[in-house]
């Protein structure tokens, strides 16, 4: 087993599928105990970076384990998500949400390069319906896919999937909603594989 620091882009800059395995629990993270103390400590983040971009700072969001498949020839790298689908899934809604905003505001290149993070391009995956990066093989799919491949700007209430945990979290994250507004998508990746057993400790930075 190979263990590494790894930020957030560099995990999922690559085309790719993260796959989510039916053993693993649906998704049950929640405001008051995730989603606020991390949009913080993004905050703080953010604003330290902003007052000195020379700023090494970075924060530690835990640990990441993936496992290879056996690739399919002429398919993108596909790993199953042994521990860490509640923080990879919620972070793509984030990047996700804040790829909404910078594009309603004209912010092209920012838009598409959060883009390039959670979608695989149609150079790589043609499949409309499988270009997320991140699969879900257990209930969450359908909630998860919905609000990700939205159109600007998301009428959450007219989700089919509104009151999951899942939709919460993406308009959680939406500048305005965090009450309701979702919409088209943009272009997106790069190539890579990971050797089997890859167990990689993340930080944002």
């Amino acid at each position: 087993m190979e263990t590494n620091v790894r930020t957030p882009m560099e995990i999922f800059n690559l085309p790719q599928h993260l796959l989510v395995p039916l053993f693993q629990r649906p998704y049950v993270w929640e405001e008051d105990d995730q989603w606020q103390p991390l949009w913080q400590d993004l905050e703080r983040l953010a604003e330290v970076h902003l007052a000195d971009q020379a700023s090494g700072a970075a924060h530690f969001l835990g640990a990441v384990v993936l496992q290879a498949h056996g690739g399919v020839t002429g398919a993108v790298p596909a790993s199953n998500v042994i521990d860490g689908q509640q923080r990879l899934t919620t972070l793509q809604l984030v990047l996700d949400a804040a790829a909404a905003v910078f594009e309603e505001r004209g912010i092209d290149n920012l838009a598409a390069q959060l883009d390039s993070l959670t979608h695989n391009s149609s150079n790589f995956v043609p499949d409309r319906a499988e270009q997320l990066k991140i699969r879900h093989t257990n209930k969450d799919r359908s909630a998860f896919d919905e609000v990700m491949n939205a159109s600007q700007p998301i009428e959450y209430a007219s989700l089919k999937h509104t009151g999951s945990k899942i939709a919460r979290a993406h308009a959680f994250s939406s500048p305005g909603s965090r009450s309701g507004s979702t919409g088209s998508r943009r272009a997106r990746a790069k190539p890579g594989r990971r050797p089997l057993g890859v167990r990689r400790s993340w930080r944002a930075c």
